[in-house]
């Protein structure tokens, strides 16, 4: 009995788990780093470097009233930026496990849009109840940039290791079309 290699080689191999939380981490890592690197350059540019990590460490860790005369000190930076990663990175191993799906499933499509717009809503939710505690130091303009960075990212990433879902998107739209 002989196998046909030439079909082997043509069906994809179905994703390990290993190969989807690896994946997932390098997605979240994007994503992490789009916002840290976004919030580097606005604190940069406004002449306090770090200042937002150490704010929400602050936060994080003493509560909305220490935040409001928040300096920038390590532990904050630290605890903040790891919960940040941390976060980040589960988000990531939810969108690669989403689109080893779509690979599929064609209809995973919606729910991963359903599921960015749900988070986009979320973090501008958790804003705004941040900027009870936090007002003015943290703007919803610089969030909503910073989701979006990361999100471009992290879709881009994803789009590029599962070539495939672009031509599932396409049909997606021709049978809805006819």
């Amino acid at each position: 009995m002989t196998v046909d290699r030439a079909s082997t080689l043509n069906t994809a191999r179905p994703a390990s788990t290993s190969d989807i939380v690896l994946d997932g981490i390098f997605t979240g890592m994007i994503g992490a780093l789009t916002v840290a690197l976004w919030f580097l350059v606005l604190d940069v540019i406004a002449g306090r470097p770090l200042y937002t990590p150490a704010l929400l460490g602050t936060f994080l860790l003493h509560g909305g009233e220490a935040a409001r005369q928040a300096t920038i000190a390590p532990l904050e930076i630290a605890a903040y930026t790891a919960f940040h990663f941390i976060a980040f990175i589960l988000i990531g191993i939810a969108l690669s496990w989403m689109m080893t799906l779509f690979e599929r499933f064609p209809i995973m499509f919606f729910v991963i849009l359903v599921l960015f717009v749900c988070l986009q809503l979320a973090f501008f939710g958790l804003n705004v109840v941040l900027g009870a505690q936090i007002v003015g130091q943290l703007s919803a303009w610089s969030v909503v940039v910073a989701n979006i960075l990361a999100a471009t990212g992290m879709v881009f990433y994803q789009w590029r290791r599962h070539p495939g879902v672009l031509k599932s998107v396409e049909k997606l739209w021709e049978d809805s079309a006819t």
